[in-house]
């Protein structure tokens, strides 16, 4: 899906998302508007939305992921996945979960975290 072929009007947001996101919101698009009968416009909007609902890694392009290193466990933030997972095997880290951001600040740090480089 591109910006193209949906409105304009999330056509900016769409032109972040990873190619899987854009796949999850075609289908679901078109799931509204054949089961539902929604208007083409209408179906769009729905679509993301719900989309971005489950997922605002997509929209912020950082994941978070907690791992265990050394004994401890840890969380940290990425905007590449395959390079985290490589760089973390590298150092002998055991991946555990990849979290949403925002529930990963206000859980583990009390709504405040620093960063640091990963070493």
């Amino acid at each position: 899906m591109t910006a193209q072929t949906i409105d304009p009007v999330i056509g900016d947001t769409l032109d972040r998302l990873s190619n899987q996101l854009h796949e999850e919101i075609k289908e679901r698009v078109s799931s509204l508007e054949f089961k539902s009968a929604y208007p083409q416009r209408l179906a769009s909007c729905l679509g993301l939305l719900e989309i971005l609902r489950r997922n605002l890694t997509g929209l912020s392009g950082v994941s978070v992921m907690q791992i265990e290193l050394d004994g401890a466990t840890q969380w940290i933030a990425t905007t590449d996945l395959d390079y985290a997972r490589q760089h973390l095997a590298d150092m002998h880290a055991t991946e555990i979960a990849v979290l949403d951001l925002r529930t990963t600040i206000d859980e583990q740090y009390s709504g405040v975290a620093a960063l640091t480089f990963l070493s």
